[in-house]
């Protein structure tokens, strides 16, 4: 029996327009450099410290072994207590584009609420950089920040590693490999909208294509291997 085309919210459809005006709802692996200088995708200071309560400081700390140093961009709320949890954050972007500061607003919003501590990290992007840069880039972050976790006032025995779309898979795969690995103990997982399943045989995979942004093929291993990235880092 053949599946029909959900309806879509008045609202939604409305948002979806005008993401449709700046990103292609089909992304090519021609367009990605487009898309990675794109404004709409820019997040300014002003976002990331809320108006001086929030401290924002940028890390240059170790990556895996034999590969470049990786970035870490940590966010405290200012008079925040020592020994706070911290939220280790990986961005989404379909693992082609985005950085550090791409979607951490939303995970900011917790740290204000909560006085927790936020890492977001520049893990490297396919396809220039293919399956297991990204997710052997965020593990190597998640071993620094358990090591220095005083030093950004944070607790080691209190991470949770967080993601939203290929972030939530990149963040998955590290779980499992602080499991495997005998790494750090998570504290907890929080996975948004996870890119886990990189064979996009449901049919609930494929009957919005075309509705939103990031759809196959871009998410395919002949258009940018990021969904080989996301299979293999949740297998």
């Amino acid at each position: 029996m053949s599946r029909t085309h959900p309806p879509l919210d008045p609202e939604l459809a409305a948002v979806l327009a005008v993401v449709h005006d700046h990103v292609s709802p089909t992304i090519t692996a021609e367009d990605i450099e487009d898309l990675r200088a794109n404004p709409m995708f820019a997040v300014p200071d002003e976002a990331l410290t809320r108006n001086g309560t929030v401290h924002s400081q940028n890390l240059s700390v170790p990556g895996p072994p034999g590969a470049p140093d990786i970035s870490l961009l940590v966010l405290k709320p200012v008079g925040s207590a020592p020994g706070a949890p911290v939220f280790y954050y990986m961005h989404g972007g379909g693992m082609i584009i985005g950085d550090h500061r791409t979607g951490v607003a939303g995970v900011l919003d917790w740290a204000v609420e909560t006085g927790a501590v936020v890492v977001s990290v520049n893990y490297r992007l396919a396809p220039e950089h293919p399956d297991p840069a990204p997710v052997e880039d965020c593990y190597a972050g998640l071993l620094w920040i358990h090591e220095h976790a005083a030093e950004i006032g944070g607790d080691p025995e209190r991470i949770v590693v967080a993601g939203a779309s290929a972030g939530g898979g990149l963040a998955a795969g590290v779980a499992l490999l602080a499991r495997d690995r005998g790494g750090p103990r998570l504290l907890g997982q929080v996975l948004m909208c996870p890119m886990l399943d990189d064979r996009f045989l449901t049919p609930s995979s494929r009957e919005l294509e075309g509705e939103g942004s990031g759809t196959p093929p871009a998410t395919r291993p002949d258009g940018t291997r990021c969904s080989e990235n996301a299979g293999a880092v949740t297998r």
